[in-house]
């Protein structure tokens, strides 16, 4: 018959695959993402086009590289509605489609929400913090994950989480 699982994207900001204990480093533990790696597939030869957070986002939904989807920095860019995406595609196959992102570089805005039937972009406003620089923690957005996740029973769905904690300014939660 028709099988239709969920799928999801889950993407870690900045986070490097040598300081990971999939990878053989063990000066840290990761117990969630051993966990996933467990029932997972691990890929060892991924590379991104492009080391800005929304052309390399923008290149993994679309999969086009930068100059073939025109999204080449951060700023100042703007992904064509017209450019197929994977969650289109899964949407055009049946598929309920939503994301929870932690940055401001990856708003709604930058042409990323159209692909979505919901995009959660809600960051937190900080005085005295550049505009470029709001994020807000991987623990919100992944309530907003778990929120969308939970409502949609046994539909088939396709979430994209990301985190931006890695990221600079690294500032890790205790402990």
């Amino acid at each position: 018959g028709d099988v239709r699982v969920p799928v999801i994207l889950i993407s870690i900001d900045t986070l490097r695959a040598d300081h990971l204990p999939m990878f053989g480093y063990n000066k840290v533990d990761t117990p969630n993402l051993d966990a996933l790696r467990r029932d997972g597939i691990l890929f060892t030869s991924a590379y991104s086009h492009v080391p800005l957070t929304l052309p390399s986002h923008v290149t993994v939904l679309t999969g086009r590289i930068p100059p073939a989807n025109g999204v080449r920095n951060n700023i100042g860019y703007k992904l064509d509605p017209n450019i197929p995406t994977l969650p289109l595609a899964l949407k055009a196959n049946g598929y309920t489609t939503a994301a929870a992102v932690s940055a401001y570089v990856l708003r709604g805005n930058t042409g990323l929400a159209h692909s979505f039937d919901s995009y959660d972009d809600l960051l937190p406003v900080k005085t005295g913090t550049p505009i470029g620089s709001l994020q807000r923690p991987g623990a919100a957005t992944v309530q907003a994950a778990e929120a969308w996740i939970g409502s949609q029973g046994d539909k088939p769905y396709f979430f994209f989480l990301h985190l931006f904690e890695p990221h600079s300014p690294y500032e890790p939660p205790e402990p």
